[in-house]
């Protein structure tokens, strides 16, 4: 019989990143008192030269407190910043690896562009991907680098039913964690075709009866699901621990001492499963202290989410607008007093390999100006009241331009909201802003041929999963805009005929789309392989054909063509929204 003792942790985590190498700048609310007026201020916050930092002290003082200590990804590193267009995963690798990351769990946008990414990522990196719900047994192995047989991908184990799993020995004392992805992976993401994401319920019931089996009462689970599913799945399974996350964004605290809102406090406890997860972008740590019982159940659950500031601060986004020396003593009194704030020097050898590899080619794109905006130009996912997208359909125009420019007979182009990430400020646009901002998910362009009813089906599905019209849907982002094709959808329509008035632009006339006709059009990989809505596309003539060109490419040829940029003219899509009588679908 297995004799068990108590065990204390301190789990340092971070989720979410996307490539955020570098600080932001955050704008702080402060009480009036602090500088007796309402005026915001700016800190430079987070980055991974900071991370670094904090993670080192925490460290510190887990062991001056006779802790383990241990520091884990949740996920979600690739994408996000010009670091990412430029770099893809190799930069990520190293970077992790410098700032001491022990394990990460596998994020939908690791799979963006396919398997074959994130095996050359793991390839470079000193940690374990932990992803015990994904079933690599019938993933070919005449691929050039096929993720199964890597020893620090911890997958699902078919031989055992249940997820590999790392053991940590905490003064001896084992710990176990395995990691849990997205079911629908392949509803948000580019996952080979030859790999399967199985149900993270069953998976993890399977694996922690196996642990036990083997004498392993203490579990951690390191998740990609979103907080309100880690909070449904700390009710579902028994002898977790605690669940550490990412996806959703969440930052657990309060944080309206500077400006910001509540979101639950931190360290959530469901059913004796404590539930964390801690913002995104590197800007903040979360900071796990997790007591065990010899039992396994949790004795204590503690711990705090930090914003990780420098000690500047500013009026401007810029930072180029100083305070005055009382002002700024105030506000530095002030946030040195708040415990969810920190602030950190930048960690040396971080900034060293950052300066030497990497932040010489960034620059150069951050002061590469591509064309002038002649006013703002605003972009929201579904129309509302002030309309739809100024900036979405620029650049499905893009899309459609740069395709023909490579010689292909495009009809017309169709793009998802969520792939187009800021609105745009009067002014000039680098292609720092582009790569970076705008349309930072290095997606490759594809051409495919369709028949007319399949591209009525795709708009109709993909709005239908936008506002959960009829469906479960999966976010808002799939709200489709177009170049050369317009519509009108009806929310109130019966299923299957919500799109009307559907029409194609061809020599300067509009004309209906007939529903047996075939047609060329162009999207992202991402849309056009049918996520999130668009299934109907998959329904091809002619399957999708990669032009070697992504998004942020097509763009930018685009943008600096025209040399600047209005809003469009004319209104493509007709959203009329649900005002349904009762009774009506």
């Amino acid at each position: 019989m297995t004799t068990h003792r108590p065990a204390k942790i301190t789990i340092a985590h971070i989720n979410d990143t996307h490539s955020h190498f570098e600080p932001s700048s955050i704008s702080l609310t402060l009480p009036h008192d602090v500088l007796h007026s309402e005026l915001s201020v700016f800190a430079s916050c987070g980055g991974f030269s900071r991370v670094s930092s904090a993670v080192q002290d925490v460290k510190r003082q887990a062991h001056l407190h006779d802790r383990e200590f241990m520091f884990v990804h949740a996920g979600d590193c690739f994408q996000g910043t010009l670091y990412f267009s430029l770099y893809k995963g190799v930069a990520n690798a190293r970077l992790l690896n410098a700032i001491g990351v022990e394990a990460m769990a596998l994020g939908n946008h690791e799979l963006d562009m396919g398997n074959t990414v994130v095996a050359d990522f793991m390839d470079l990196t000193n940690f374990p991907l932990l992803a015990g719900n994904w079933d690599l047994s019938q993933e070919l192995q005449d691929k050039t680098n096929p993720l199964a047989p890597k020893s620090n991908v911890l997958a699902y184990d078919n031989e055992s039913g249940c997820a590999k799993y790392l053991v940590k020995d905490v003064a001896g004392e084992p710990v176990a964690m395995f990691g849990l992805a997205i079911e629908n992976m392949a509803g948000i993401a580019n996952p080979d075709s030859d790999t399967q994401f199985l149900n993270v319920v069953e998976v993890a019931n399977r694996t922690v009866a196996t642990l036990r089996a083997k004498g392993i009462n203490k579990v951690v689970v390191l998740s990609h699901l979103g907080y309100e599913r880690d909070l449904e799945l700390a009710k579902e399974i028994d002898g977790l621990g605690a669940i550490i996350g990412g996806h959703t964004h969440t930052m657990q605290g309060d944080f309206s001492n500077i400006g910001y809102g509540v979101t639950d406090s931190y360290g959530q406890m469901i059913s004796g499963t404590c539930v964390v997860q801690a913002g995104c972008n590197a800007l903040a740590l979360g900071q796990l202290e997790l007591d065990f019982n010899a039992d396994g159940t949790v004795a204590k659950a503690a711990g705090i989410n930090q914003l990780l500031l420098g000690r500047q601060f500013t009026l401007d986004a810029s930072r180029s607008e100083h305070l005055d020396s009382n002002s700024h003593d105030a506000v530095k009194a002030y946030l040195s007093s708040q415990p969810n704030v920190r602030f950190c020097i930048k960690d040396p050898h971080i900034e060293n390999l950052l300066n030497s590899d990497y932040r010489p080619a960034v620059r150069k794109l951050q002061t590469q100006t591509v064309a002038d905006i002649a006013e703002p130009l605003r972009h929201v996912r579904i129309p509302d009241h002030k309309g739809g997208s100024q900036i979405a359909p620029l650049i499905v125009d893009s899309f459609v331009w740069k395709a023909r420019k490579l010689g292909y007979a495009v009809d017309f182009g169709i793009h998802n909201a969520g792939g187009v990430r800021a609105s745009l400020h009067k002014g000039t646009i680098t292609s720092a802003d582009i790569s970076g901002r705008l349309l930072p998910f290095a997606i490759g362009l594809m051409v495919y041929q369709v028949k007319g009813r399949q591209v009525r089906a795709a708009l109709e599905g993909a709005i239908d999963n936008a506002i959960d019209n009829g469906v479960e849907g999966t976010g808002s982002g799939s709200f489709p805009y177009t170049s050369h094709l317009r519509f009108t959808y009806r929310c109130c329509a019966e299923q299957g005929s919500r799109i009307e008035q559907l029409q194609r632009l061809h020599d300067g006339q509009w004309y209906d789309l007939e529903d047996e006709e075939v047609y060329t059009s162009v999207s992202s990989g991402y849309t056009a392989t049918g996520k999130e809505g668009y299934g109907a596309l998959l329904d091809y003539v002619v399957e999708p054909v990669a032009i070697n060109c992504t998004m942020a490419e097509a763009f930018e040829a685009f943008a600096n063509h025209q040399g600047e940029l209005s809003a469009p003219q004319q209104l493509l899509s007709h959203f009329i929204p649900c005002e349904c009588k009762e009774g009506v679908a």
